[in-house]
Protein backbone atom coordinates (compact mmCIF):
# COMPACT_ATOMS: atom_id res chain seq x y z
CA UNK A 1 0.00 0.00 0.00
CA UNK A 2 0.89 3.95 -1.00
CA UNK A 3 0.22 6.26 1.27
CA UNK A 4 0.51 9.99 -0.66
CA UNK A 5 -0.05 13.42 0.58
CA UNK A 6 -1.56 16.39 -1.84
CA UNK A 7 -1.47 19.80 -0.14
CA UNK A 8 -2.85 22.67 -1.71
CA UNK A 9 -2.74 25.96 -3.67
CA UNK A 10 -3.17 29.86 -2.99
CA UNK A 11 -3.60 32.21 -5.87
CA UNK A 12 -1.51 34.84 -4.72
CA UNK A 13 -3.84 37.05 -7.53
CA UNK A 14 -6.12 36.91 -9.60
CA UNK A 15 -6.89 38.28 -13.03
CA UNK A 16 -9.03 37.16 -15.85
CA UNK A 17 -7.46 38.08 -19.34
CA UNK A 18 -9.56 37.01 -21.94
CA UNK A 19 -12.04 34.10 -22.96
CA UNK A 20 -11.41 31.35 -25.63
CA UNK A 21 -13.97 29.98 -28.11
CA UNK A 22 -14.33 27.20 -26.05
CA UNK A 23 -15.57 29.48 -23.55
CA UNK A 24 -12.60 28.61 -21.57
CA UNK A 25 -11.32 31.86 -19.13
CA UNK A 26 -7.51 33.13 -19.50
CA UNK A 27 -6.03 33.88 -16.54
CA UNK A 28 -2.41 35.60 -14.90
CA UNK A 29 -2.24 34.37 -11.28
CA UNK A 30 0.90 33.23 -8.99
CA UNK A 31 -0.23 29.93 -8.00
CA UNK A 32 1.93 29.39 -4.04
CA UNK A 33 2.00 25.53 -2.71
CA UNK A 34 1.12 25.31 0.48
CA UNK A 35 1.47 21.63 2.71
CA UNK A 36 -1.93 22.60 4.96
CA UNK A 37 -4.77 21.96 4.51
CA UNK A 38 -4.00 18.64 2.46
CA UNK A 39 -5.61 15.39 1.31
CA UNK A 40 -4.74 11.80 1.83
CA UNK A 41 -4.44 9.18 -0.58
CA UNK A 42 -4.13 5.55 0.15
CA UNK A 43 -3.50 3.54 -2.87
CA UNK A 44 -3.41 -0.52 -3.31
CA UNK A 45 -2.60 -2.33 -6.09
CA UNK A 46 -5.14 -4.83 -7.21
CA UNK A 47 -5.57 -7.58 -9.95
CA UNK A 48 -8.41 -5.73 -11.34
CA UNK A 49 -7.88 -3.33 -14.37
CA UNK A 50 -9.46 0.23 -13.27
CA UNK A 51 -9.45 2.73 -10.40
CA UNK A 52 -11.62 1.90 -7.85
CA UNK A 53 -12.52 5.00 -5.66
CA UNK A 54 -13.98 5.66 -1.88
CA UNK A 55 -13.89 8.35 0.24
CA UNK A 56 -14.50 8.78 3.91
CA UNK A 57 -17.77 10.08 5.44
CA UNK A 58 -17.12 13.79 5.28
CA UNK A 59 -15.72 14.10 2.01
CA UNK A 60 -18.90 11.55 0.75
CA UNK A 61 -21.50 14.87 -0.21
CA UNK A 62 -18.45 16.57 -2.26
CA UNK A 63 -17.39 13.57 -4.36
CA UNK A 64 -19.08 11.55 -6.66
CA UNK A 65 -16.72 8.34 -6.06
CA UNK A 66 -17.52 7.32 -10.27
CA UNK A 67 -16.53 10.85 -11.88
CA UNK A 68 -14.06 12.78 -10.21
CA UNK A 69 -10.42 14.10 -10.73
CA UNK A 70 -8.61 10.89 -10.02
CA UNK A 71 -11.03 8.44 -12.08
CA UNK A 72 -10.25 11.00 -14.97
CA UNK A 73 -6.91 11.26 -14.20
CA UNK A 74 -6.48 7.26 -14.32
CA UNK A 75 -8.49 6.96 -17.56
CA UNK A 76 -6.60 9.64 -19.03
CA UNK A 77 -3.01 8.67 -18.33
CA UNK A 78 -4.18 4.84 -19.09
CA UNK A 79 -4.90 6.46 -22.64
CA UNK A 80 -2.20 8.11 -23.13
CA UNK A 81 0.97 5.46 -22.12
CA UNK A 82 1.25 2.75 -24.33
CA UNK A 83 1.79 -0.15 -21.68
CA UNK A 84 -0.23 -2.10 -18.65
CA UNK A 85 -1.35 0.40 -16.13
CA UNK A 86 -2.04 -1.43 -12.30
CA UNK A 87 -5.47 -1.46 -11.31
CA UNK A 88 -5.95 0.61 -7.61
CA UNK A 89 -8.04 1.07 -5.54
CA UNK A 90 -7.49 4.31 -3.86
CA UNK A 91 -9.25 6.00 -0.30
CA UNK A 92 -9.56 9.49 -0.46
CA UNK A 93 -9.75 11.01 3.23
CA UNK A 94 -10.45 14.63 2.24
CA UNK A 95 -8.69 17.55 4.41
CA UNK A 96 -8.59 19.84 1.80
CA UNK A 97 -12.64 21.80 1.43
CA UNK A 98 -13.95 21.85 -2.18
CA UNK A 99 -15.85 24.76 -3.19
CA UNK A 100 -12.58 26.80 -1.67
CA UNK A 101 -10.43 27.96 -4.57
CA UNK A 102 -7.70 25.52 -3.00
CA UNK A 103 -7.25 23.08 -5.76
CA UNK A 104 -7.94 20.12 -3.99
CA UNK A 105 -9.08 17.89 -6.15
CA UNK A 106 -6.56 18.95 -9.00
CA UNK A 107 -3.65 18.55 -6.15
CA UNK A 108 -4.98 15.03 -5.72
CA UNK A 109 -5.37 14.18 -9.28
CA UNK A 110 -1.79 15.08 -10.16
CA UNK A 111 0.04 13.46 -7.12
CA UNK A 112 -1.97 10.03 -8.65
CA UNK A 113 -0.61 10.88 -12.03
CA UNK A 114 3.16 11.36 -11.13
CA UNK A 115 2.88 8.11 -8.74
CA UNK A 116 1.23 6.25 -11.94
CA UNK A 117 3.93 7.36 -13.89
CA UNK A 118 6.70 6.09 -11.56
CA UNK A 119 4.51 2.83 -11.22
CA UNK A 120 4.23 2.05 -15.58
CA UNK A 121 7.34 0.54 -17.47
CA UNK A 122 7.45 3.18 -19.70
CA UNK A 123 6.39 6.41 -18.10
CA UNK A 124 5.42 9.52 -20.14
CA UNK A 125 8.27 12.51 -20.20
CA UNK A 126 7.76 15.56 -18.36
CA UNK A 127 5.44 17.43 -21.57
CA UNK A 128 3.28 14.54 -21.97
CA UNK A 129 2.67 13.93 -18.60
CA UNK A 130 1.93 17.78 -18.36
CA UNK A 131 -0.22 17.54 -21.54
CA UNK A 132 -2.23 14.48 -19.84
CA UNK A 133 -2.76 16.26 -16.57
CA UNK A 134 -4.30 19.78 -18.36
CA UNK A 135 -6.34 17.13 -19.62
CA UNK A 136 -7.77 16.58 -16.40
CA UNK A 137 -8.28 20.21 -15.51
CA UNK A 138 -7.10 23.26 -15.56
CA UNK A 139 -5.19 23.60 -12.64
CA UNK A 140 -3.71 20.22 -12.53
CA UNK A 141 -0.20 20.75 -14.26
CA UNK A 142 0.53 23.60 -11.38
CA UNK A 143 0.73 20.64 -8.87
CA UNK A 144 3.49 18.53 -11.18
CA UNK A 145 5.90 21.76 -10.23
CA UNK A 146 7.16 22.51 -6.80
CA UNK A 147 7.21 25.61 -5.69
CA UNK A 148 5.49 29.14 -6.79
CA UNK A 149 4.73 30.33 -10.38
CA UNK A 150 3.03 32.27 -12.81
CA UNK A 151 0.61 30.17 -14.52
CA UNK A 152 -1.21 32.18 -18.11
CA UNK A 153 -3.80 30.66 -20.24
CA UNK A 154 -6.14 28.17 -18.73
CA UNK A 155 -3.48 26.93 -16.68
CA UNK A 156 -1.17 25.49 -19.49
CA UNK A 157 1.24 28.63 -19.30
CA UNK A 158 3.41 27.55 -16.24
CA UNK A 159 6.71 29.52 -15.46
CA UNK A 160 8.51 28.75 -11.90
CA UNK A 161 8.32 32.33 -10.27
CA UNK A 162 11.92 33.69 -8.43
CA UNK A 163 9.90 34.30 -5.07
CA UNK A 164 10.75 34.37 -1.72
CA UNK A 165 8.24 35.01 1.31
CA UNK A 166 10.42 33.41 3.69
CA UNK A 167 9.45 34.05 7.53
CA UNK A 168 6.04 35.92 6.15
CA UNK A 169 3.43 34.83 7.25
CA UNK A 170 -0.10 33.31 6.45
CA UNK A 171 -3.93 33.34 7.29
CA UNK A 172 -5.86 31.21 5.29
CA UNK A 173 -9.33 31.09 6.51
CA UNK A 174 -11.57 28.15 4.96
CA UNK A 175 -15.49 28.89 5.35
CA UNK A 176 -18.19 26.32 5.07
CA UNK A 177 -19.21 27.85 1.86
CA UNK A 178 -19.01 25.57 -1.47
CA UNK A 179 -18.46 28.42 -4.35
CA UNK A 180 -19.03 27.05 -7.70
CA UNK A 181 -15.91 28.28 -10.13
CA UNK A 182 -18.33 28.15 -13.45
CA UNK A 183 -20.99 29.80 -11.89
CA UNK A 184 -18.37 32.84 -10.60
CA UNK A 185 -16.96 32.97 -13.95
CA UNK A 186 -20.55 33.16 -15.58
CA UNK A 187 -21.24 35.94 -12.84
CA UNK A 188 -18.20 37.72 -13.88
CA UNK A 189 -18.58 37.78 -17.78
CA UNK A 190 -22.20 38.34 -16.61
CA UNK A 191 -21.20 41.65 -14.35
CA UNK A 192 -18.13 42.58 -17.55
CA UNK A 193 -21.07 42.72 -19.68
CA UNK A 194 -22.78 45.54 -17.66
CA UNK A 195 -19.54 47.57 -17.86
CA UNK A 196 -18.73 47.48 -21.59
CA UNK A 197 -18.02 50.62 -22.90
CA UNK A 198 -16.85 51.81 -19.06
CA UNK A 199 -13.51 53.56 -19.17
CA UNK A 200 -10.78 51.17 -17.40
CA UNK A 201 -13.62 48.12 -16.61
CA UNK A 202 -12.76 45.94 -19.81
CA UNK A 203 -10.56 43.04 -18.21
CA UNK A 204 -10.47 40.92 -21.47
CA UNK A 205 -8.83 43.23 -23.33
CA UNK A 206 -6.21 44.51 -21.11
CA UNK A 207 -2.60 42.92 -21.42
CA UNK A 208 -0.64 40.39 -18.66
CA UNK A 209 -1.34 41.17 -14.68
CA UNK A 210 1.14 43.81 -14.16
CA UNK A 211 0.67 43.10 -10.07
CA UNK A 212 2.11 39.48 -11.45
CA UNK A 213 5.14 41.23 -13.38
CA UNK A 214 5.64 42.95 -10.02
CA UNK A 215 6.36 39.76 -8.37
CA UNK A 216 8.59 38.46 -10.95
CA UNK A 217 10.66 41.33 -11.97
CA UNK A 218 11.28 42.08 -8.35
CA UNK A 219 11.38 38.83 -6.57
CA UNK A 220 9.47 39.92 -3.34
CA UNK A 221 5.95 41.01 -2.59
CA UNK A 222 5.08 44.71 -2.50
CA UNK A 223 1.92 44.14 -4.85
CA UNK A 224 -1.98 44.29 -4.55
CA UNK A 225 -3.28 40.72 -4.45
CA UNK A 226 -5.89 41.88 -6.93
CA UNK A 227 -8.39 38.75 -7.79
CA UNK A 228 -11.08 39.69 -10.54
CA UNK A 229 -13.76 37.30 -9.08
CA UNK A 230 -14.08 39.16 -5.54
CA UNK A 231 -16.68 41.43 -7.23
CA UNK A 232 -18.90 38.72 -8.29
CA UNK A 233 -18.40 36.13 -5.37
CA UNK A 234 -18.43 38.76 -2.63
CA UNK A 235 -21.90 39.62 -3.94
CA UNK A 236 -23.45 36.47 -3.67
CA UNK A 237 -21.41 35.57 -0.55
CA UNK A 238 -20.81 38.53 1.53
CA UNK A 239 -19.21 36.75 4.33
CA UNK A 240 -15.90 36.42 2.29
CA UNK A 241 -16.32 40.10 1.93
CA UNK A 242 -16.33 40.23 5.52
CA UNK A 243 -13.21 38.22 6.52
CA UNK A 244 -11.07 39.61 3.86
CA UNK A 245 -12.03 42.87 6.03
CA UNK A 246 -11.04 41.49 9.37
CA UNK A 247 -8.23 40.12 8.61
CA UNK A 248 -6.77 43.81 6.91
CA UNK A 249 -7.97 45.04 10.34
CA UNK A 250 -5.92 42.48 12.21
CA UNK A 251 -2.68 43.68 10.60
CA UNK A 252 -2.59 41.66 7.21
CA UNK A 253 -0.29 43.58 4.82
CA UNK A 254 -2.74 42.08 1.65
CA UNK A 255 -5.75 39.84 1.65
CA UNK A 256 -7.64 38.57 -1.04
CA UNK A 257 -9.97 35.53 -2.23
CA UNK A 258 -7.82 32.45 -3.32
CA UNK A 259 -9.38 31.55 -7.28
CA UNK A 260 -12.78 31.62 -7.07
CA UNK A 261 -13.15 31.28 -3.23
CA UNK A 262 -14.23 30.89 -0.24
CA UNK A 263 -10.89 30.46 0.97
CA UNK A 264 -9.41 33.84 2.23
CA UNK A 265 -5.74 34.30 2.96
CA UNK A 266 -3.88 37.48 4.42
CA UNK A 267 -0.21 37.87 4.02
CA UNK A 268 1.75 38.96 7.34
CA UNK A 269 4.49 40.58 8.11
CA UNK A 270 7.58 38.63 9.23
CA UNK A 271 7.58 40.41 12.85
CA UNK A 272 3.64 40.03 12.67
CA UNK A 273 3.23 37.26 15.23
CA UNK A 274 0.85 38.90 17.36
CA UNK A 275 -1.61 39.96 14.49
CA UNK A 276 -1.28 36.47 12.66
CA UNK A 277 -2.59 35.37 16.24
CA UNK A 278 -5.40 37.76 17.09
CA UNK A 279 -6.25 37.16 13.42
CA UNK A 280 -6.65 33.74 13.67
CA UNK A 281 -8.58 33.98 17.13
CA UNK A 282 -10.88 36.34 15.73
CA UNK A 283 -12.05 34.28 12.61
CA UNK A 284 -11.76 30.62 14.53
CA UNK A 285 -15.18 29.39 14.63
CA UNK A 286 -18.00 26.32 14.25
CA UNK A 287 -18.32 27.31 10.63
CA UNK A 288 -14.80 27.69 9.71
CA UNK A 289 -11.53 26.77 9.51
CA UNK A 290 -8.05 28.50 9.98
CA UNK A 291 -4.59 27.97 9.23
CA UNK A 292 -1.55 30.20 10.33
CA UNK A 293 1.21 29.21 8.45
CA UNK A 294 4.86 30.57 8.30
CA UNK A 295 6.10 30.55 4.48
Amino acid sequence: MSVLTAGCKVNLGLRITGVRPDGYHEIDSLFYPLSRPCDHLKLQVTDNTGIVVRCDEAGQAVLDEGNNTLTRAYAAFTAAVDCPVPGLDVHLRKGVPSGAGLGGGSSDAAALLRWLNNAVPAPLDAPALAATALAVGADVPFFLHEGPCRVRGIGEIIEPAELDLSGMRMVLVCPQIHVSTPQAFADYDAWLALQDGKEGQNNLTRGPSKANGTFLSRGRFDADLDNDLETVVFTRHPELADIKATLLRCGAAKACMSGSGSSVLGLFDREALVETQAATATLQGENRRVYAHVL
